[in-house]
Order: C-alpha cells, then structure tokens, then sequence
C-alpha cells in the first residue's frame, strides 16, 4: 500500500526593508515598507518609538507617508503580521 503525501514548507514573514530614505520637513513623502512570506496579506503596525509628526502607517500596505513637520531623527520599530507570524525591524527616519 502507497500514499502520496504533500508536505508544504512554509518560509516565516520577514521584513526586507532594512533602511528609509531621508525625508524634508514640508514636503510630501511617500515610501513602502516590504515582507517576505507566505502568507498573501499583511498587516503593520510601529511596536515602539513613533514616526515624526505628520506622517502615518497604512496598516494593510505598509506604506508610510504624510508631510513631515520637525527636523531631526527618528527611530522606531515595525511589525509585519502575516497571521502564520510575526517579524519586527527597528528603523531611523531623519527628517532634514
């Protein structure tokens, strides 16, 4: 007696951004965060530190956009859930 079985190897989520472009304090900026998985959706959110005042976090396209106001550097940390698991990547915004 034989069986085919199917065996399916899942790759865990794993964000590839690894750095943003720098951004101008007044002008409009736009910039897409990227994962790695298996899973077809994904939803971001920051974990800690906080994006400079203006811009936001698009939770279901990891993008990231808005009119920065205050110079300066930022510092924070994202999260990709693909609902099989999650990833994190601490990232730096200078707004010049």
């Amino acid at each position: 007696y034989t069986q085919d079985l199917v065996l399916e190897v899942l790759v865990p989520v794993s964000v590839i951004t690894r750095s943003l472009p720098d951004a101008r304090a007044g002008v409009y900026y736009s910039v897409t965060l990227e994962a790695l998985g298996d899973a077809f959706t994904y939803t971001w959110s920051i974990i800690s530190g906080s994006l400079p005042d203006g811009l936001n976090l698009e939770a279901t396209t990891g993008n990231i956009y808005g009119t920065p106001t205050t110079g300066g550097t930022y510092e924070f940390t994202v999260q990709v859930d693909d609902s099989l698991g999650k990833a994190t990547q601490t990232l730096s915004l200078s707004i010049l």
